[in-house]
């Protein structure tokens, strides 16, 4: 059952609630299924696509019963929402968290975080081409694409206002114009990369995004 809101359709009764509070705080064996359904979810989308992706073809590779299924994901399209999520989540943890640090070289740090970058999007490659499918035709979805590509430029932004202020880049440089293009260029560039088969070296490539990136901000190291 749903009912109505001002952001669309919302699941409501039983078995919404039970799900709501199952993702909330949820014990060590339902964390374990939640989990198997999504690892299975990812390995099916990456098979089938998103169309033809179908519960079925879901609780099968995990092997469990359908009812287990709407326990913890609404729909199809649920499910492919919290598997999404990951993808921040991960992004997060393995990019953000180095972004934040303050101490050492500006350069050296930048070439670090434009690698880890590198290694996530090839990692993840798989649900970035979903998400990309599922948009064209999800509002939700294609809103938060918009939402974390926002993100991403605002800490890149942060990040040369930052570099500004402490004598390490060019103070003329337009921060925001600046992080909007370099995070489309090394966007575009992993994800194309990888789709053509990773034709350009890993490390060649990370080296050449830093390069355009130091001469992009006029970006100078610590001095020895």
């Amino acid at each position: 059952m749903t009912t109505r809101t001002r952001g669309g359709f919302e699941p409501t009764g039983v078995s919404a609630d039970r799900r709501t509070a199952l993702n909330a705080t949820p014990g060590r064996k339902a964390a374990a299924t939640r989990a198997k359904l999504l690892t299975a979810a990812r390995t099916v989308f990456a098979r089938h696509g998103y169309i033809d992706t179908t519960v079925e073809l879901v609780v099968a590779a995990a092997g469990l019963a359908r009812g287990s299924f709407y326990t913890y994901f609404d729909s199809k399209t649920d499910l492919f929402k919290h598997l999404a999520a990951t993808i921040d989540d991960e992004f997060d943890r393995d990019v953000v968290k180095f972004d934040r640090r303050r101490a050492g070289d500006p350069i050296e740090n930048l070439d670090r975080s434009n690698r880890n970058y590198l290694d996530f999007v090839r990692r993840n490659a798989d649900l970035y081409q979903l998400a990309e499918q599922v948009a064209s035709h999800d509002p939700e979805i294609a809103q938060a694409q918009l939402r974390s590509r926002q993100r991403h430029i605002a800490r890149v932004e942060s990040s040369i206002r930052r570099w500004q202020t402490n004598g390490y880049a060019d103070p003329d440089v337009d921060p925001a114009v600046t992080a909007a293009a370099l995070v489309a260029m090394i966007a575009g560039f992993a994800r194309w990369n990888h789709v053509a088969g990773d034709i350009h070296d890993h490390g060649e490539a990370a080296a050449a995004m830093t390069r355009i990136w130091v001469k992009a901000c006029g970006l100078r190291g610590v001095a020895p």
